[in-house]
């Protein structure tokens, strides 16, 4: 391991914090090229076509005009942008910030990977625990990786980073105009997101119908952690919405990354995934199958596939009147059912625990699952 990524990671395990994006000022850029003039007008050309999502690209500060953009950010403005600066700059500068950015998500990746280790993994300095692949000349690296993440969890360092912590929730509320319904889970929201601030890959930026339907019915009921409190029609509204956002706008947002995946993205995606499904999890089966008729195809028998009766088969060994229960049991149940939009919600459920035994070194969601399929398939007599 060089030096200045170990510098980096030793540093953001003191903080208690992640490396943030990559991102370039639009001012600046434009006055290292000589068009400083013209940085107010392209930066209000960008803010007039609604290209400013605050997360690829975004306000330096509350109150300024000043933006910042990622990767992503350039290639969103890039037609005005390129009223301004030369093609080649922009292929180089867009270049530049994803070279940045996937070595960032590397380091991260690393930091995600220490603080879900235990404090005996740390102690023993289990290099297997560990993101990445260690090789013997990285041994000596590692173990002061493990040694400074361990002093880390002590009180005195938990103390300063929860007081880092609060300051940041308060001048976060400072700028808060909403309604104060919403002002609790804004400050959960907020105390979450505070290790993970200026990192786009932890935001859901979504710009589907359903997505955007999903996060208003969401904020309009308590935050993420109100949907437990859903009951009835409340329920099978969010249950529909998020169905469809994780369909239909999940499908199309799905691996779009080219660079390494980031493990903070796989983990927000997973812990909004698992909602969902436990959210469905609460219907019984005759509940399910009003919302979610299954597909009527009979010819599974001549094609040997699954139809309607292969579902209804299954159906029958679930309890009727009980709910369905956790995330992979609805998972199981899903794998026989024959509704298109509940196969695409599957889809999205077996990519993320994938991801999290592949690129996050936590196979458990995924172990449980076929755990679980396993089961099944031995109380149904199948080999």
């Amino acid at each position: 391991m060089d030096q200045e990524s170990k510098g980096l990671l030793l540093k953001q395990i003191k903080e208690g914090g992640y490396l943030p994006d990559a991102m370039v000022d639009v001012h600046k850029v434009l006055a290292n090229a000589g068009m400083e003039l013209y940085a107010k007008l392209c930066c209000d050309r960008i803010e007039a076509a609604g290209l400013v999502d605050g997360v690829h690209v975004s306000h330096g500060s509350p109150t300024s005009w000043k933006l910042q953009m990622d990767s992503q950010g350039i290639g969103l403005c890039r037609e005005i942008l390129g009223a301004y600066l030369q093609p080649q700059n922009l292929d180089d500068m867009q270049k530049l910030l994803q070279s940045c950015q996937d070595y960032y998500t590397s380091l991260n990746n690393m930091l995600y990977s220490l603080r879900k280790m235990s404090v005996d993994d740390l102690k023993a300095v289990r290099v297997e625990k560990f993101a990445y692949k260690v090789s013997e000349q990285d041994i000596k690296d590692i173990t002061d990786l493990y040694e400074a993440e361990r002093k880390c969890r002590r009180i005195p360092s938990s103390v300063r980073r929860t007081g880092n912590r609060i300051t940041f929730v308060y001048h976060m509320l400072r700028h808060f105009h909403g309604p104060v319904r919403i002002l609790w889970p804004f400050i959960r929201e907020a105390w979450r997101c505070w290790d993970t601030i200026g990192i786009s890959d932890c935001i859901d930026d979504r710009q589907g119908k359903y997505s955007k339907a999903l996060r208003r019915f969401t904020e309009g009921h308590g935050g993420t952690r109100g949907i437990k409190n859903l009951q009835v029609d409340d329920l099978a509204k969010y249950i529909f919405l998020a169905v469809k956002a994780y369909g239909m706008d999940g499908i199309e947002s799905l691996n779009r990354s080219r660079g390494p995946k980031s493990c903070l993205m796989i983990d927000r995606r997973y812990q909004d995934l698992k909602q969902v499904m436990e959210a469905i999890g609460r219907l019984t089966p005759a509940e399910l199958l009003r919302m979610y008729p299954v597909e009527k195809k009979f010819n599974g028998t001549r094609w040997n596939e699954k139809d309607y009766f292969y579902t209804m088969d299954k159906l029958r060994c679930w309890p009727a009147d009980q709910p369905l229960g956790g995330a992979n049991d609805v998972a199981c149940l899903l794998w026989d059912y024959q509704n298109w939009d509940l196969d695409e919600v599957l889809i999205e459920w077996m990519h993320v625990i994938g991801d999290l035994r592949i690129y996050c070194n936590d196979p458990a969601p995924n172990d449980e699952f076929h755990r679980k399929m396993e089961k099944a398939r031995m109380s149904n007599g199948e080999k």
